[in-house]
């Protein structure tokens, strides 16, 4: 009789056991949406991580933290946590990736059920979406990572690299020959890092990634929204951006009629862009250098680019036009034109 009443206790406290912990993780799906619909309406901003603004990795990371989950900050990071989930096994929470202007994962959001995404668009901030709309989400869609019953993984995840400061870097050591210049502007907040702390210096710096740039060092904002470019596009990460060096006649496109935002920019496109945001004097004495002779179509800022000091070629006289820029050079170049 007794194992009997004791093995209909232990039934009891299984069954409620399990109902509590079904119940606990529905809540906590809740509260993803509960959560994620407080921010609705709140604007983009490049980088952003709370309230005042948000990017689309940002926007998942904020959300779920007030969960108790901590997440990679990217939306690269986020999309190697939890598990893959096929799209037909979408439930409320899971976290959906879309590949937009370059290969891989470059927007994401929150499924909420009913074929609904809640994300941060770059020109409607926090807001709803179908992952089946046929006009762009659908066509876009990559993939979907289910982190509720990874947390302990992702966690895992997330610190293995701690955070450091602004300006400071896991891959950027206290002798590396453009230490002060990157610590400089990522104090002041004009360049900021990759996800867990990483700077990559010798990583070409990318056109798009240069307009967020200057329009930070600049106060660039869009007027007019005259860029019209096939590649960039109101959910392309630095739509804002590049629209604002655009309208304030920093950039142009190309002659097909795109912007080409992670293509590199070259020490040319240094010379052109920087000789008019920085309105540089003609040069009083022409520097010789033998790869731009006077037809050059970029001579002339060129010549005023290398009078300025912010630099000034190299020890065989050439400039090397054509040659891409590191995350690093660029840094040092604009140290010089802002502080020095």
């Amino acid at each position: 009789m007794k194992k009997k009443v004791l093995s209909a206790i232990l039934a009891i406290l299984m069954v409620t056991t399990l109902f509590s912990l079904n119940e606990a993780d529905a809540s906590k799906h809740a509260d993803i949406v509960t959560h994620a619909k407080e921010q609705l309406g709140v604007p983009y901003r490049f980088g952003g991580t709370i309230p005042s603004g948000f990017d689309c990795s940002g926007f998942i990371g904020y959300v779920y933290k007030k969960v108790g989950i901590e997440l990679p900050r990217t939306a690269s990071g986020q999309y190697g946590a939890g598990k893959s989930v096929s799209k037909s096994d979408l439930q409320v929470g899971d976290l959906v990736f879309f590949e937009t202007y370059k290969p891989g994962p470059s927007h994401s959001g929150i499924y909420i059920g009913d074929d609904q995404f809640i994300h941060v668009s770059s020109t409607r901030g926090v807001s709803i979406s179908s992952v089946n709309d046929p006009y762009y989400w659908a066509e876009r869609y990559l993939g979907a990572r289910r982190i509720l019953e990874e947390d302990k993984i992702v966690k895992q995840l997330a610190n293995e690299y701690e955070t450091l400061p602004a300006g400071q870097y896991h891959d950027v050591p206290t002798n590396f020959w453009a230490k002060q210049e990157i610590e400089t502007l990522g104090v002041n907040g004009l360049i900021t890092g990759f996800d867990q702390s990483f700077f990559r210096p010798d990583n070409d710096v990318t056109r798009a990634q240069v307009a967020i740039i200057l329009a930070r060092a600049f106060d660039l904002v869009p007027t007019t929204y005259s860029g019209d470019f096939d590649d960039v596009n109101e959910n392309s990460y630095a739509y804002e951006a590049i629209q604002a060096v655009v309208d304030a006649g920093l950039f142009n496109g190309d002659t097909n009629g795109n912007f080409r935002p992670n293509a590199p920019f070259t020490r040319e496109h240094i010379a052109i862009v920087f000789s008019k945001a920085l309105n540089l004097p003609e040069a009083s004495e022409v520097k010789d250098f033998t790869d731009v002779v006077s037809s050059h179509p970029s001579f002339e800022p060129i010549q005023r680019l290398a009078a300025s000091g912010i630099t000034t070629g190299f020890n065989d006289n050439t400039f090397r036009p054509e040659a891409s820029t590191t995350r690093a050079q660029f840094a040092v170049f604009l140290h010089r034109a802002l502080y020095e």
